[in-house]
C-alpha cells in the first residue's frame, strides 16, 4: 500500500484511501426491488443497509450491494458488490469475509459475516474498469441476511445529471467505513454517513472528467464507499416544478493530502495534512464495469 501511496502522490498528488479490498457480488434470491418486511423505503437507509465491511487478513474497507434482474431469469434478483478495485487487488487469498446485516425477532441488528470467494486457483472473479478504480464481483449473501434493495438503475448517467441539474455545491452523503481497524461505530457492523457537497466543476461528460471531488473528509477503510444524492424537493431551473432526486454519483477512491518536508541540520522530516477532499469515480463507469459482467468472453 505504501508504494501505492507513492506512485499516486508522485503523479497525481492524490492517495488512494487504504481499503479492504470489497468485491462487487451478486446475490442470487428471489426478490423484488421493494424494501423487506419491516425496512425503511429511503435511500439513506436502504445504503446503510446495503454497504458492508470487506476483510481479509491484509486489510479492511468498504463495498456496496446494488440489484437487478439476473440476466438469466429476470424474476430472480442478483446483487452486485461494487468497491475501488484496489480493495480487491490487495487481498492474498481466495477468499474475504464481507460483513452483512441480520434483523432479530427483537428488530434489532446484529452482524452477518459471510465468506466470499474472490479468486479461483488464483485467477480474480471481479470486474475491473478497463481505466477506472471499480471493481465488481458477483457474490450471494446469507440467507438471513437483511436483503438491499438498491437498484442499479438508481446510478447516475450523463443524461440524470443533465435532467437534474446536478451540480458544484450539491449535498451529498456517503456510507463507509473509516479506519475499521481502529474504530468500530456500531455493534451491528454498520458504517456511518458523512455529509458535504460536490467540490468540482464540470462534471460532464464523465467520460472526459472521469472523477469529481466532495467536499468531506475520507480516510483509510473509505475506499468503494458510495456516494449519493437524495433531494425530494429539487427546484429545476429548465421547468418550473420540484423534482423528486435519489441517484447514487459513485463511489470513493481516494483523497486528495498535502505534503510539507522541513530540513534541519540533523533531521529532515514531512507533515502530511488531509485537504478534506473525496475523490470519487462517477456511477457511470460503475456501470461500465457491471455491464462487463455479461460480456462473452
Amino acid at each position: 500500500m505504501a508504494i501505492l501511496r507513492a506512485w499516486f502522490a508522485g503523479r497525481h498528488g492524490i492517495v488512494p484511501a487504504r481499503m479492504l479490498f470489497v468485491p462487487a457480488f451478486f446475490f442470487v434470491v428471489v426478490a423484488d426491488a421493494r424494501p423487506a418486511r419491516g425496512q425503511s423505503a429511503d435511500l439513506d437507509t436502504q445504503l446503510m443497509l446495503a454497504t458492508v465491511k470487506v476483510a481479509d487478513p491484509e486489510a479492511t474497507g468498504t463495498g456496496f450491494l446494488l440489484s437487478r434482474p439476473s440476466p438469466r431469469d429476470a424474476k430472480v434478483a442478483q446483487f452486485l458488490l461494487v468497491t475501488a478495485e484496489h480493495t480487491l487487488a490487495r487481498t492474498k487469498g481466495e477468499e474475504v469475509t464481507l460483513f452483512f446485516h441480520r434483523r432479530k425477532a427483537d428488530g434489532t441488528y446484529e452482524k452477518a459475516p459471510a465468506k466470499v470467494r474472490v479468486r479461483q486457483e488464483g485467477k480474480v472473479l471481479w470486474k475491473k474498469h478497463p481505466d477506472l478504480d471499480v471493481g465488481v464481483l458477483p457474490v450471494v449473501p446469507p440467507a438471513d441476511a437483511a436483503p438491499p434493495a438498491v437498484p442499479v438503475d438508481l446510478l447516475a448517467s450523463d443524461a440524470d445529471l443533465e435532467k437534474y441539474e446536478i451540480h458544484p455545491g450539491d449535498p451529498v452523503r456517503c456510507v463507509g467505513f473509516p479506519h475499521p481497524n481502529q474504530f468500530e461505530p456500531s455493534e451491528a457492523g454498520f458504517g456511518i454517513v458523512r455529509a458535504g457537497c460536490i467540490a468540482g466543476f464540470p462534471l460532464l461528460p464523465t467520460r472526459s472528467t472521469r472523477t469529481f471531488l466532495v467536499d468531506l473528509n475520507t480516510f483509510e477503510g473509505d475506499s468503494g464507499a458510495p456516494v449519493y444524492l437524495v433531494d425530494l424537493q429539487r427546484p429545476l431551473q429548465a421547468r418550473p416544478e420540484l423534482a423528486r432526486v435519489r441517484l447514487i454519483l459513485g463511489l470513493m477512491v481516494g483523497q486528495h493530502f498535502l505534503d510539507e518536508e522541513f530540513k534541519a541540520i540533523y533531521q529532515t522530516s514531512k507533515f502530511r495534512h488531509r485537504m478534506g477532499f473525496g475523490i470519487a469515480v462517477h456511477a457511470t463507469a460503475i456501470r461500465e464495469a457491471v455491464e462487463m459482467l455479461d460480456a462473452k468472453p
